[in-house]
This record gives C-alpha cells, sequence and structure tokens, in this order.
C-alpha cells in the first residue's frame, strides 16, 4: 500500500494530534519557546552587523560581535520573559500584541546599550552603534512576523477545512468596524452564511470603497436591489442597523424589489467585540425585532428584592405566559416554586427546565385544576405556605370560547374565584390575577368571563391577602396569538388569512411581559388594577406581511393574503379601558393604575353561574354577561346566540 501525501486530510489531521500532543506538555512548549526567541535574537544581532558592513565583517569587530552576543542574547531574553513574550497564543496575535512586543524589544535595546557599555569599559569605541537600532528592527520583523504568518496559516487552514456553501452568498449590512470584526473571524460562521459577496452601509463616507476586498454600497434603502444583482441569498444585519425601523426598511426595500433573502441578525455589538462570535449568535431576524418598543425603565432589584426567599405558586405554569413568569422569578432566587398545570406535558416541560437551570431550586410540579377548589388547597398545603400566587391559568382563544362557553365560565370564572377564595382562607400574602384588553367593553364570551372573573378576585371579602389584577393586550408567540396560525398557513403555502385590512392588536414580547407583571404585581395596591403601556396598536395585515417576508417569500405573488372578516366575539380595535375609566400613571415606566368612576360591587352570582354551566345554557350565560357587564356587547344585542356561534359541525 502506498504512503498517503501529507497533504492527505488524514496524514494531516496525524500530523496536527502529533504536534498538539508535544505541545500540550507545558515544560516542552516553554523550551521551544525560548530557543526560537534565541535563534531570533542571535539572528538579528549578526544581520545587523552584516549590514553595518556591507556583509564583509572586519576581523576586530567580528571579535566585538562575538563578546557581545551573550550580553545582547541574555538582556533580550530577560526583556521578554518580563513582559511574558512567552504565554501568547500566536493565532491571535493581534495589534495590542504587537505593541507589547515592540515595548519589550525596547527595553531589551536599552538594557544590552547599557551592559555593552560597561562591559566595553565604559566605552562604545569600536563598537557600530547602529547595530542597536538594526537589531531592534529585525527582532521586531522576527517577532511579529512569523506570529502573524502562523495566525495567516491557520486562518486560511480552517477557511480551507471549513465548508462553505456555494450556493449562499450573503450581504453584510452595518458600519466598518462592526463587519470587520465580523470578516476577521468568518472562518467560524461561513458555514452558517456562506460566501460574502457585498457590504451596505448608510455611511456615504465608506460607500464605493473596499474592505477585506469587498466593495461597500449603500444606502440600505437600495439593499433589495443590491441584493437582486449580487444574488445574495442571506441578508447579516449587524450594529447600529439592528432597530426596529431599520429592519423594516430592509424587509420594505427587498419587497419591493420582490427578492427573498434569508434575513439573519447580530444583535449584540458585545458578541462582536469580545470574540464570542459563533454560528449561535448569527441567528434569524424574528417578528419580535420589529417591534418598536423601547425597554422598561425602572429598578429591576425591586423585583429581585420582593421575590427572594419567597414561596411562590403559578397556576396555568405550562403556558406561555404561565412559563415565562416561572423562568424569571426562578431567577430571583425564590425559596420555593410550585408549578400547577391540568396538562401533564406542559407541566414535564416547564419543571424538567427549571431543574436544569436552577438545581438548587426547590420546585414542586402538581397536575391539578383550577377548576377544583380542592386541588388548588392541596397544592397550596403541599408547600407548607405560599407567599405570592400568579393566577395565569386561563381559557383565552376567543372562537374557541364562543363555541364552548360553558367552559369558558367553568375555568375562567370560577376556576379564578376557587384560587382567590383559598389563598384568601389560607393566608396568601398577595395574588396577581393575570387579565386581559379583552376584557374592557368586551364583545366575546371569552373577554366577558375574564371581566367577571377581574370581579371575583377584586371583590374578595378584605383580609391579610391583597389582591391585585394586570391587564394587557396580545404577546407575541403565546398559545392564543395569531403567529403560529399564520406560519402554519405560510408553511402550506398560503394563503394568510386576516380578519379585516383595519383589525389592530396591541403587542408585546412575553419576555417584557412578564416582567411588566412581575412589577405591576408588586407595586400595586390592594383590590388595584393595573394597566400596561401597550404602545402603540399594530394592523394584523402588517404583521402578516412581516412574517410573509421573514419566511423568505414576496406576500401576494409567493403567498397570498386574504381577509376572512371578523370571526365570532372579535372587534377591530382592543381597548385597555373604557370612558368610565380613568387610567393614572404611576411611578415606574409603563405602569399605570386604574381609578375607577363605576361601581363594580354588584355581585356576582356564582351559584347560578355553577347551574347554567351544568346545564349548557349558553344562552342563559349571554343573558348572565349582559347583566353583569352592561357596557359589554351582549347588553347591547337581541341576537340569539344560535346565530352568533356557528354549530360545532359547521
Amino acid at each position: 500500500m502506498q504512503g498517503q501525501s501529507p497533504h492527505h486530510p488524514l496524514e494531516r489531521s496525524r500530523i496536527n494530534t502529533i504536534l498538539r500532543d508535544y505541545l500540550s506538555d507545558p515544560i516542552r512548549r516553554r523550551i521551544l519557546v525560548i530557543t526560537w526567541h534565541t535563534i531570533g535574537i542571535m539572528s538579528a544581532y549578526y544581520l545587523a552587523f552584516l549590514i553595518r558592513f556591507d556583509f564583509v565583517i572586519p576581523y576586530r569587530h567580528l571579535d566585538t560581535f562575538l563578546q557581545t552576543l551573550p550580553v545582547t542574547t541574555l538582556g533580550f531574553l530577560f526583556a521578554f520573559f518580563l513582559f511574558r513574550l512567552y504565554r501568547g497564543i500566536w493565532m491571535y496575535f493581534s495589534l495590542d500584541d504587537i505593541l507589547h512586543t515592540s515595548q519589550a524589544i525596547l527595553l531589551g535595546t536599552a538594557f544590552n546599550a547599557v551592559m555593552i557599555y560597561f562591559v566595553r569599559g565604559q566605552s562604545f569605541a569600536d563598537y557600530p552603534r547602529s547595530a542597536f537600532l538594526s537589531t531592534m528592527l529585525f527582532l521586531l520583523m522576527w517577532e511579529t512576523g512569523w506570529r502573524f504568518l502562523i495566525r495567516w496559516f491557520k486562518k486560511h487552514r480552517n477557511l480551507g477545512e471549513t465548508e462553505v456553501d456555494t450556493s449562499k452568498r450573503s450581504i453584510l449590512i452595518g458600519n466598518s468596524e462592526q463587519v470587520d470584526i465580523l470578516l476577521r473571524r468568518r472562518q467560524f460562521i461561513q458555514g452558517s452564511i456562506g460566501e460574502v459577496v457585498a457590504i451596505v452601509t448608510n455611511d456615504v463616507t465608506q460607500q464605493n470603497l473596499t474592505m477585506h476586498g469587498l466593495k461597500i454600497s449603500g444606502p440600505i434603502s437600495s439593499i433589495g436591489q443590491i441584493a437582486l444583482a449580487r444574488k445574495a441569498t442571506t441578508l447579516v444585519i449587524l450594529p447600529p442597523y439592528t432597530g426596529p425601523k431599520e429592519i423594516r426598511a430592509i424587509l420594505e426595500s427587498c419587497s419591493g424589489a420582490e427578492t427573498t433573502p434569508d434575513f439573519r441578525i447580530v444583535p449584540s455589538i458585545d458578541d462582536l467585540a469580545t470574540g464570542r462570535l459563533d454560528i449561535s449568535v448569527i441567528r434569524k431576524v424574528k417578528i419580535e425585532d420589529l417591534l418598536n418598543r423601547e425597554p422598561a425603565r425602572f429598578d429591576r432589584k425591586i423585583i429581585a428584592d420582593y421575590i427572594r426567599g419567597k414561596s411562590i405558586m403559578i397556576t396555568g405554569a405550562g403556558g406561555s405566559i404561565g412559563a415565562e413568569i416561572a423562568r424569571q422569578v426562578a431567577a430571583q432566587q425564590p425559596s420555593c416554586i410550585i408549578l400547577f398545570e391540568i396538562s401533564e406535558f406542559a407541566l414535564y416541560t416547564i419543571d424538567q427546565a427549571l431543574l436544569k437551570a436552577y438545581p438548587n431550586l426547590h420546585v414542586i410540579a402538581y397536575m391539578g385544576d383550577v377548576r377544583s377548589r380542592n386541588d388548588v388547597q392541596d397544592a397550596i398545603f403541599s408547600a407548607g405556605r405560599i407567599d405570592v400566587v400568579y393566577h395565569a391559568a386561563a381559557y383565552k382563544h376567543v372562537p374557541m370560547i364562543e363555541r364552548n362557553a360553558s367552559a369558558g365560565f367553568h375555568n375562567n370564572v370560577l376556576g379564578s374565584n376557587n384560587v382567590a377564595t383559598v389563598a384568601r382562607a389560607l393566608g396568601v400574602e398577595r395574588m396577581v390575577f393575570i387579565s386581559t384588553d379583552k376584557a374592557v367593553r368586551p364583545t366575546s364570551v371569552m373577554g366577558a368571563t375574564k371581566r367577571l372573573a377581574e370581579r371575583c378576585v377584586l371583590q374578595q371579602p378584605r383580609g391579610q391577602t391583597s389582591f391585585v389584577t394586570v391587564r394587557f393586550g396580545n404577546v407575541l408567540g403565546s398559545s392564543g396569538s395569531v403567529l403560529p396560525l399564520f406560519k402554519r398557513q405560510i408553511e402550506q403555502g398560503g394563503p394568510v388569512t386576516v380578519t379585516t385590512p383595519d383589525t389592530r392588536r396591541y403587542f408585546m414580547t412575553i419576555p417584557e411581559a412578564v416582567e411588566l407583571v412581575l412589577m405591576a404585581g408588586i407595586v400595586g395596591e390592594d383590590r388595584q388594577i393595573m394597566v400596561l403601556e401597550m404602545g402603540e396598536p399594530i394592523k394584523i395585515v402588517d404583521l402578516a406581511r412581516r412574517l410573509v417576508e421573514l419566511s423568505g417569500f414576496v406576500p401576494d405573488k409567493d403567498i397570498q393574503i386574504e381577509f376572512i372578516g371578523l370571526r365570532p366575539g372579535e372587534k377591530e380595535y382592543e381597548e385597555l379601558m373604557t370612558e368610565d375609566e380613568n387610567v393614572v400613571e404611576t411611578p415606574y415606566d409603563k405602569i399605570w393604575v386604574l381609578a375607577k368612576t363605576t361601581d363594580d360591587d354588584q355581585p356576582i352570582e356564582l351559584d347560578r353561574i355553577e347551574q347554567l354551566i351544568g346545564e349548557k345554557d349558553h344562552d342563559a350565560l349571554r343573558r348572565l354577561i349582559a347583566d353583569h357587564v352592561p357596557e359589554s356587547y351582549f347588553a347591547t344585542t337581541d341576537l340569539p346566540i344560535q346565530e352568533r356561534i356557528p354549530s360545532l359541525e359547521e
């Protein structure tokens, strides 16, 4: 069998393994580095003498060279030792390392000048003083040149070994500083983004110049045409163009040019600057990146101080909101968390997530139903004592609850009353009820049940338990969000169905909503309704178009968008309060409180609701809503419920 070429991958891998094993011993590595420094010093010093005497060193000056060689060698080695040049990783040699090395060589030169002066009888007679400068320059070339050569070799070897998907052509969108850092480390990420074919920026001073052999183009408003001309398959967006406004402009430009690249983002400049850049940092642009929302400005320490050491119970802990509450609460070092959830799989998922992230946290996973007062009571008893209950368990899918009104009443109204009643009876310090903007002037059974649930909670007899309600709008990615539906429709080739061109909703991300819920639940006083500032409402059709674009399609060309009209119980605009409710700003950013002017003291007929649930009398439940929530749609129409809600057979 013939021997393999040293260029063969297996042979090269074996050589790399041998070298790595040899250099893994720090003593061997130190000896090798000192030997390399010594050869460089002696060679630079000898070359300095050769240059000085036109490559023919006279005998008496050769004697001077040999006499001063040991001094010069030891002097530079001593300086290198002081500056610890033996510890550097050569493949990451940088401009800072050049400065560091130059300082070491300069110190060594000064040290040698002093030593040679005394060795030669306090005189530089017959000594070529230009040798100091020449030696310094030649040694700097030796020390930096080899390092850069190894770095270059390592970089291009990695480039050669990394599989580049030639079908991917990327354009980098960013300023020169961030783009430069990315390009310098592209061997780590080129498998993800492929070949870089252009750079785009809004900085007019950089346009039409080149960087790393790539032309810089612009402005960003023309990115669609640039991507089309360069046949780009991926756009990588870097700071400072990662804001919602800039990303929307990029999407609109590409949509206008009818090009459908993959959109990627590097959201953190810190990850670039600190060298932590890898494929995981470059992620797909998400719809959340397009929300024009600034982070809330308040002291997060208030949340940490309140939760630390407390025993917390979360109902609906497996849902999108409940699970995020559990994650954020767990990070604040509570003494115990009870995860209360009816779904076995959802409970298992969040339980395992917390146990993995916080192995020392006391977590109780309790499978129970808020409709059972005994389940709620047993769950609280399982922890001995509960300080705070976050009640997130709810049915919240509007069309589904329209079809199953009795189930909505049972879970949302009676279930919430059960949690509040047990919390008060067992002396829980505080209960925070998660409500919705659909509880305001409700047009759906779901919204009406949440409004009645608010009143069940706030009408609890006064005692040592504080009851706070937090009301907010839609969150992106929750189980009741339109996003999962839109994504499924896009995967199936469309159409994407939107109710009307003017339907608008308030949106925030789940982590932001939960952080505000935690803060509002802490600063809210007993029996208060806290309202989260949701920003400006977003048109659902705009959300659908952006999601189509982020999925790599052109709206109304590749994927059609169809309007299907409002579904039962839906309305075009959501509200966070009615005309007879005054909202008052709190000292905490994006958190408001309702100063109510109406009388909501009319007791909820819980026994009547329980009876009607058992009878599944939807008409009677609808009339009950009209009696108890006079501002609701149900109090202003005589349309029979059978005509409002399509039958299950349909």
